[in-house]
């Protein structure tokens, strides 16, 4: 039997041998004794052919049931083949990028195809090629044991750019930093203060974003450059408390104070194992000084350990012109209590800083961004 002629698929030879005959499918349903439909389900490849129908299909045009069952095995195989390679195709991008988690976060078309899929996928990491590993436009550092930003990371980081270019600001106030510092520290002092700083940074040309962490994101702060005039603050609030927003506010500007080129900072919440480089060490002891004059929480713990109550932290809190939380934000870190301790103190600020800030996350409308090389 001649299959030649683009045939791959027991309709395909329906068709042709249909052709040569000048046969109607409703005549090769009458020939074989089964309905149109049956005939047309198995021409346009809705149905698959059985050892039955193979047999009345070689009776009915004078061939061979091995012919029919032979094209109906090969092509079977070519469509599991192709579904195959689909799915290798899926796994490969899914081990790239948290896609679902992008998906719904509208950084990712949802439902999209393979092809599409793979497209914006290449935009948003600004890559040609998939198959090598995503870099990252800008160097990193990060006080963690992890020596490398998972890809769930790296895709927070790249949308942190992304949503940072989008933002217009004034001329970076390179001369008022130390105003700035001491202003943000003056706020740090009420619990709903936090929503001032978008302002305050941005009229002194500091961009400030908000992102809502993917899951795995480890990251509570990150500080990067545009250009040497456009500096940018991107904060997780992954910990909805006090403590960790201004400490963590603070640690970055520090990094713009002193030029770091970029910064990406997690679990500064918490002790952990891995050394600190030099910039990391700076940036921390600069917010926590900051905050709470170091001498000044020595001489409290020297006195007052292991009785941390919360009357006498809200006496050290009031003396120091400060918020409570952030005492115990730094006592925690100190592993002078849990983190389970005197959580009352540690007010929640993540609603009222994202009220003013420029958010993607937790609900608001997905800001839209133009990808690509």
């Amino acid at each position: 039997m001649d299959t030649q002629e683009a045939i791959t698929s027991p309709g395909d030879l329906i068709r042709k041998l249909l052709a040569e005959r000048n046969w109607t499918q409703e005549d090769l349903a009458v020939v074989t004794g089964q309905s149109r439909q049956t005939i047309n389900y198995i021409v346009s490849g809705r149905s698959g052919l059985t050892a039955e129908m193979a047999n009345s299909l070689a009776a009915a045009f004078g061939n061979q049931f091995s012919d029919w069952w032979q094209l109906e095995g090969e092509y079977r195989q070519s469509l599991l083949q192709a579904s195959t390679s689909e799915i290798e195709k899926r796994a490969e991008l899914l081990q790239k990028a948290p896609i679902k988690e992008m998906q719904k976060r509208g950084w990712l078309t949802q439902d999209a195809s393979l092809e599409t899929l793979e497209s914006e996928l290449k935009a948003f990491f600004g890559v040609d090629d998939l198959s090598q590993d995503f870099k990252i436009p800008v160097s990193y550092k990060r006080t963690t044991t992890q020596p490398n930003l998972n890809n769930a990371e790296k895709a927070w980081v790249i949308r942190a750019t992304q949503l940072a270019a989008m933002l217009p600001a004034p001329k970076f106030q390179e001369e008022n930093i130390e105003k700035v510092q001491k202003e943000l520290r003056r706020l740090a002092a009420k619990s709903k203060a936090v929503h001032k700083v978008p302002e305050l940074l941005f009229d002194n040309g500091i961009r400030f974003i908000v992102i809502e962490p993917l899951t795995n994101v480890k990251i509570d702060g990150a500080t990067f450059w545009l250009d040497e005039t456009k500096p940018v603050i991107a904060m997780s609030l992954r910990f909805d408390n006090i403590g960790s927003f201004w400490f963590t506010l603070l640690h970055e500007l520090t990094h713009i104070k002193n030029k770091d080129a970029f910064s990406v900072d997690a679990d500064i919440d918490s002790k952990v194992g891995a050394p600190l480089d030099e910039s990391e060490r700076r940036a921390n002891e600069a917010a926590a000084e900051c905050l709470v004059p170091q001498r000044e929480l020595d001489s409290f713990i020297k006195r007052i350990a292991p009785f941390y109550s919360e009357v006498r932290i809200n006496n050290l809190a009031t003396r120091l012109n400060i918020h409570p939380g952030i005492i115990v934000g730094q006592l925690q870190h100190r592993g002078e209590i849990n983190y389970g301790s005197h959580r009352k103190l540690m007010a929640k600020i993540r609603d009222l800083t994202t009220e003013t800030a420029f958010t993607d996350g937790w609900g608001h409308p997905t800001p839209k961004v133009q990808t690509g090389r």
